[in-house]
């Protein structure tokens, strides 16, 4: 049995194992499970904004707007990704569709009549990358304070007090929840000093005071500063979630699911999600997008959608299919069943086992002059190295 058969059956063998109960039982539990649907999510999250984040603080004007202009935010987002990486450039980055002959830098800078009126046709800014060029940090600083707050780092009071308006035990906090002074809390803690609070987070003191079996007082500031931190972490997090929600829900079955991608890599989103709502069967590209996935850290397991893109109705009941299950039955296209990279690693394999087996064919005294050999490429590859560094 030569390599290339021992390849093939090593490949049948895997394929075999993914079809086994525990595979199938990882499938099954997101097809007995009901759909989510990732508009319902980003529905979720602006019910939680107003619970949490708005009711109690504004006007009943306010309680009704800000809302409204959180949803129309992450909508301007998804938007501004979208205009940074339209359809073509996307499928130049990730095929998955023929190619429409259209260059975005091109389009925005070397086509682009007010700068050819304005600028030689030399000029170096023709030669700008349009993503680089309409970046994140160029994108929040374009926005008006009112909603690029939401990019701000969220932090905790300067001071919280143990009992506010009834004492004068308190806390110096950093930004990041870490006592730099602790005043008169030796009277709340019997028996721990004040400096040994010190260097310590508030969550580990609350905890403390916790366990002991101290009785927190109803206006302590100390449980509300952690709510209010811990609510606007999550805020941000689930904000830049749900963006990457609509940009799949925005861009169908291909566009969509790789753009979010795209954006999940650059604001360390789940890579899981856009390849979850990702998989078009007839999408020629598709295993090239797997590659991809697998290459960012993807899960082999990840249980994926059928056409979420292309579904006839909201809550369409949808098969589903493992990313192995895929990598084991999706050619790569009508002539090929691996990808050129996947190619490229075989025979890599390949090359590494003819050299193990020539290696072992090997006499002693054979081995010690390839030994040899090795030696002295090394020590001619130092020697040019070193010359080089001289010079």
């Amino acid at each position: 049995m030569d390599i290339k058969e021992e390849l093939i059956k090593l490949r049948e063998k895997i394929k075999g194992a993914f079809t086994s109960e525990s595979a199938k039982a990882l499938a099954g539990h997101l097809k007995n499970s009901k759909m989510v649907v990732l508009d319902d999510k980003v529905d979720e999250f602006i019910d939680w904004f107003t619970e949490n984040m708005v009711k109690g603080n504004y006007t009943d004007i306010g309680e009704y707007l800000i809302p409204i202009d959180m949803r129309n935010f992450i909508e301007k987002m998804a938007v501004w990704y979208e205009l940074r990486y339209p359809d073509y450039e996307i499928n130049r980055i990730m095929p998955g569709s023929s190619q429409e002959q259209i260059d975005i830098n091109e389009v925005m800078f070397k086509n682009n009549q007010y700068i050819n009126d304005i600028l030689d046709e030399d000029s170096e800014i023709k030669d700008l990358d349009w993503a680089e060029f309409y970046n994140t940090k160029a994108f929040i600083n374009s926005l008006s304070w009112s909603e690029r707050y939401v990019f701000s780092r969220p932090k905790y009071p300067n001071i919280v007090y143990w009992n506010l308006g009834h004492g004068i035990a308190h806390l110096h906090l950093t930004r990041n929840g870490f006592v730099e002074m602790a005043e008169y809390m030796d009277c709340v803690i019997h028996g721990i000093s004040n400096e040994e609070l010190e260097g310590k987070n508030i969550k580990e003191i609350v905890n403390m005071l916790k366990e002991r079996d101290v009785k927190f007082p109803e206006n302590n500031e100390f449980e509300k500063a952690i709510k209010d931190y811990d609510n606007c972490v999550y805020q941000r997090e689930e904000m830049l979630n749900c963006v990457m929600y609509r940009i799949i829900e925005r861009g169908g079955n291909r566009f969509g699911p790789r753009r979010a991608f795209l954006f999940a890599k650059e604001f360390g989103r789940n890579i899981d999600i856009p390849m979850a709502y990702g998989v078009d069967s007839s999408d020629p590209g598709l295993r090239l997008f797997v590659n991809e996935y697998i290459k960012a850290g993807g899960d082999k397991n990840l249980v994926c959608y059928i056409g979420y893109g292309s579904r006839a109705s909201k809550y369409e009941k949808l098969s589903t299919i493992t990313i192995q299950e895929l990598i084991m039955t999706q050619h790569n296209n009508d002539a090929t069943f691996y990808t050129p990279e996947e190619d490229e690693l075989h025979q890599r394999l390949v090359n590494v086992l003819y050299s193990r087996i020539n290696q072992s064919e090997l006499t002693e005294e054979q081995k010690k002059e390839k030994d040899e050999e090795v030696k002295q490429l090394r020590l001619q590859r130092k020697l040019e190295k070193s010359y080089q560094t001289r010079k």
